[in-house]
């Protein structure tokens, strides 16, 4: 009975080895584990060997001794379980050559993924390709800007006005002729409006055909294009209209939309930027394609325009077009040479549409050069759409006031109707500037959400809500504070009022330890006072330094000395000083303070400065002597030098081999 119980037993455990046989196989497929087999062609099994064989090394499991003589009551322990087993069940994994051995497992080798290929890094947008792109953006402002410059020239030259003069019909000239001011080149207010339109019903009867361009002189084609009446440039109508405006004795203005290049760059770009820059290629990036470029592209000589690009030509959204002033209502009227109507300007610059404006900066330049930027005028949404295609959104400061600085050079003096129109443009944008979407919010410079805030800036005590957006209130951006600790005030030379309570508390780690700061706003602050000096001897901090931060802070009847050398010879003179604090810098991981000078008594500041003075005098002095003995020396070794040379050629050259070179010294000649 018991011989039975342990085949059986033998059995089930050679199931478990082919159980643990295919885990084997299954972990080998899933790790990619190389199995190296002893035979080279086959993979060869094992025999299974029975247990009462001869106790030989190779054996695997060997007999238990006295498992025939246990007890019934010790059939279930641990030493029982490898046991005879004469009869064993084929299983996956095992041959069933033979039932006399075991299976002999070959050498796993397993191999560590060490030679795998470098993860490549991951492409970004650059700085040089920020740049680039920044400076594309700019160049493309200065270019168009220029030729405009050139185009309005054009327009006020006197032979340009003369021939517009013989364009316009006899009675539309002494109509306004009638109208004008007796002694003033200006109509009168009551007939300009009516004048206007009269006359524009003339120039639409001029009726301009169009042909792509031929690649002549602007001021060449211009006069072509008088001539024959074929625009093939798409400035030529207006500057015709605004030729003729101005020989009317209306104020117009010729103006342009510049499309410039987006400042945003995409990874794409940013890699064919770095790599043409490698590969030192020049490089200019290319305008995004639009219609109005579309005639300017095409120079394939003079060519009828189909019925398409008639449509398109009349259609599309104008790059040039004009501006005059009417008196009757004081405001700029936006005019359409292509059609000789009157527009609105958002209606224009958008292409009829109400989608956003097509051009992110808008020009406008009078008789005299002068330079206006009336963007503000032709887009619905300035500040949520327009802004950010401009510098002004840059968050580099200089890039963003670069382009205010530049046109500065083609403004005139301000004139009353210059103020109403810069007041009428503020007005319209500030209507406007309420974002639809949350995201639009973190940009806006008018209106602010809590989730938009900093660390550093809180929303001021009881200021009111202008709106409401997805449940959130919306604030002005003039009501955001900004909130400092204490040190941070008085390094902008305030401190905090006695008895005031922090408004605001920041989590901050430093050096791996959660810290919480205390956060007050400037209504919390005051001017620093600090303490005067008293009997020649400067008030200090807990550090021994006297903060500088601001001239203010200057302790009252001290003196700043600013020289290197002030605190050593304070020290020789017996001086009371401290050292000046004037700011702090980040170094080698923490921050140090930046010393600037010291401080003193101003009853001392004469002795000081004449004892720095003195000591500078005589460290040049001393500087003047080292560098005499220095040149005398050097001559010295010089001469000595050339003596023995001399001594040498004349004791041990050949005759025929002397040198013809004479030195001459003060009291000898060697030869």
């Amino acid at each position: 009975m018991n011989k039975d119980k342990r085949e059986a037993r033998g059995c089930d455990a050679m199931e478990d080895c082919g159980t643990l046989g295919d885990l084997a196989q299954q972990s080998e497929r899933a790790c990619d584990v190389m199995i190296i087999s002893d035979d080279d062609d086959d993979v060869q099994q094992a025999d299974v060997k029975q247990a009462d064989t001869t106790d030989s090394d190779d054996d695997v499991f060997e007999d238990v001794p006295g498992a025939d003589t246990a007890e019934d009551n010790d059939e279930d322990s641990d030493d029982d379980v490898f046991e005879d087993a004469p009869q064993v069940r084929n299983t996956e994994g095992f041959a069933d050559d033979s039932d006399d051995s075991m299976p002999e497992l070959g050498t796993i080798e397993v191999t560590v993924g060490d030679d795998t290929e470098p993860r490549k890094r991951r492409a970004v947008v650059t700085h040089r390709a920020r740049l680039v792109r920044r400076s594309h953006h700019k160049a493309h402002l200065i270019v168009h800007l220029l030729s405009t410059q050139l185009l309005n020239h054009i327009c006020t030259q006197p032979s340009t006005l003369a021939l517009c003069l013989s364009l316009i019909p006899v009675y539309v000239v002494d109509r306004i002729q009638q109208h004008l001011v007796p002694n003033h080149r200006e109509i009168r207010r009551d007939w300009a409006s009516a004048d206007l339109h009269y006359f524009l019903s003339s120039f639409q009867a001029l009726k301009f055909k169009h042909k792509r361009g031929r690649g002549l002189d602007v001021e060449q084609g211009f006069w072509e294009f008088v001539e024959t009446r074929v625009a093939t440039r798409a400035w030529h109508e207006p500057m015709l209209l605004v030729g003729m405006l101005r020989v009317l004795a209306f104020d117009a203005r010729l103006c342009v939309g510049i499309r410039t290049p987006e400042l945003k760059v995409t990874v794409k770009e940013s890699v064919e930027i770095e790599r043409m820059y490698k590969s030192d290629v020049s490089w200019a990036g290319q305008v995004q394609d639009t219609d109005i470029c579309r005639a300017e592209e095409l120079d394939n000589g003079p060519t009828e325009l189909n019925k398409d690009d008639q449509k398109w030509w009349r259609d599309s959204v104008p790059q040039y077009w004009c501006e005059v002033f009417d008196q009757v209502s004081e405001q700029w009227l936006t005019i359409n040479a292509h059609t000789g109507t009157i527009e609105r300007p958002t209606q224009l610059a958008s292409g009829g549409k109400r989608g956003p404006c097509a051009f992110p900066y808008i020009l406008g330049i009078d008789s005299s050069g002068s330079v206006v930027d009336i963007t503000r005028r032709y887009t619905r949404d300035f500040v949520n759409n327009t802004r950010k295609r401009r510098l002004e959104s840059s968050r580099n400061v200089q890039d963003s006031v670069w382009w205010a600085e530049w046109i500065k050079r083609w403004e005139r003096e301000h004139t009353e109707r210059d103020i109403h129109e810069a007041a009428e443009m503020a007005r319209r944008t500030e209507r406007n500037t309420m974002p639809r979407n949350i995201k639009d919010f973190a940009s806006n410079p008018y209106y602010v959400l809590l989730r938009n805030l900093t660390q550093h800036e809180m929303v001021a005590p009881n200021s009111p809500v202008v709106g409401t957006i997805r449940g959130e209130c919306v604030y002005l951006r003039t009501h955001v504070q900004k909130v400092c600790s204490r040190m941070a005030w008085r390094r902008t030379g305030r401190t905090v009022k006695d008895q005031e309570q922090p408004i605001k508390h920041t989590t901050t780690m430093r050096k791996g330890v959660e810290c919480v700061s205390e956060m007050y706003g400037l209504w919390q602050t005051q001017v620093v006072c600090p303490e005067p000096v008293v009997h020649g001897q400067v008030p200090r901090n807990e550090y021994g330094n006297v903060d500088l931060f601001v001239p203010e802070m200057l302790p009252h009847g001290g003196t700043h000395v600013r020289d290197p050398g002030a605190r050593s010879m304070c020290k020789e003179l017996d001086i009371d000083c401290a050292d000046a604090v004037v700011g702090f810098e980040f170094r080698r991981g923490a921050t140090v303070p930046v010393l600037d000078g010291v401080v003193i008594a101003t009853e001392s500041r004469d002795m000081l400065l004449d004892a720095l003075r003195e000591e500078r005098r005589i460290a040049i002095v001393a500087a003047r002597a080292a560098a005499e003995t220095r040149a005398v020396q050097r001559w010295r070794r010089l001469l000595i030098a050339l003596r023995v040379r001399a001594e040498i050629d004349s004791t041990f050259a050949s005759r025929s081999s002397r040198s013809t070179t004479t030195f001459t010294t003060p009291n000898t000649t060697f030869y």
